[in-house]
């Protein structure tokens, strides 16, 4: 299932593209679904994509539960005026299904990309960041 859809642009919000799409992927053994969104605004062009995977697989029995991998990354190039961020998390989780104990793997991942049409200039001093 494909679907696209463009917001309207209003006064107080920018003009906004979104994407979602759905795929089942190993024979219904998985699904991905992608999210992205496209806004252009006065100071900024911004772009999020969000992915969803989900990988089930019959287990036998269940292992010890385990604390979910997170991994982040950021990065600011001056030069191009560019900002990235990167985010996610990597785990899995049991479910039963008509009996059988089935293992989800999942990785949900964030990654939003900023690029500044004009020069960020840095906080006056007397600012103070709580």
């Amino acid at each position: 299932m494909d679907v696209n859809e463009v917001c309207q642009s209003t006064e107080d919000s920018p003009m906004r593209d979104i994407f979602h799409k759905t795929t089942g992927i190993l024979h219904g053994r998985g699904k991905l679904i992608t999210l992205h969104e496209h806004a252009e605004e006065k100071e900024c062009v911004t772009d999020v994509r969000k992915h969803f995977l989900y990988m089930a697989t019959e287990v036998p029995f269940e292992d010890k539960p385990s604390v979910p991998k997170v991994h982040i990354k950021k990065f600011f190039d001056s030069v191009s005026r560019e900002e990235k961020f990167c985010f996610r998390v990597k785990g899995f989780f049991y479910v039963n299904h008509s009996r059988r104990l089935m293992k989800v793997d999942y990785c949900h991942t964030l990654r939003i990309c900023l690029h500044w049409k004009v020069k960020a200039s840095t906080p006056k001093k007397t600012v103070t960041m709580a």
